[in-house]
């Protein structure tokens, strides 16, 4: 059931009607718990935590994929398979058939720390929906699902918005 007309997520008024700004604080709130546990616990960043989060449920993906998936650009997935390299916790090998290019793996190490942690973010995750219903929790993974594909779409579609360039001090040069 779409929401109803004049509701202050389908109209936004304020900067807390706003849909994104609304899943940053929640992630940013939320998400200081899961920084808390990896770099207090396990010495690890948030950005190692999800290639290791993907390589548990992946091995041997190559560095540009991992980027794709995770949405990072491939300069940050570049220093955090630098820094978990270092760290041990997982290996860069040659692909079979094609030397140039690398495949990335867990160490023992590495699927250790990622059994050990992912239960305490599992156990946040399931405290975060225990206030809802079960139909809540269905209708909620549905929607986000969607608005996932939706997103994937505009940024599509929309090359009327201009790029930035981080590097160059976040505008546009041509």
């Amino acid at each position: 059931m779409p929401a109803p007309p004049g509701h202050r997520l389908t109209d936004p008024q304020a900067a807390n009607d706003l849909l994104m700004y609304r899943l940053n604080r929640l992630l940013a709130v939320a998400g200081s718990l899961v920084v808390r546990l990896c770099e207090g616990g396990y010495g690890i960043t948030r950005r190692e935590w999800g290639l290791l989060m993907m390589l548990a449920q992946h091995p041997g993906m190559p560095p540009a994929e991992l980027a794709r998936r995770l949405g990072l650009d491939r300069a940050r997935t570049s220093r955090a398979v630098t820094s978990l390299l270092a760290k041990k916790l997982i290996t860069r090998d040659a692909m079979p058939g094609d030397r140039r290019q690398a495949v990335l793996t867990l160490t023992p190490a590495g699927q250790a720390v990622h059994d050990g942690l992912f239960p305490q973010v599992k156990a946040l995750n399931q405290e975060l929906l225990a206030g809802l219903e079960a139909p809540d929790v269905r209708a909620l993974d549905h929607a986000l699902s969607d608005m996932q594909q939706r997103a994937e779409a505009l940024v599509a579609a929309r090359t009327d918005v201009p790029r930035t360039y981080r590097l160059r001090g976040g505008r546009h040069t041509d």
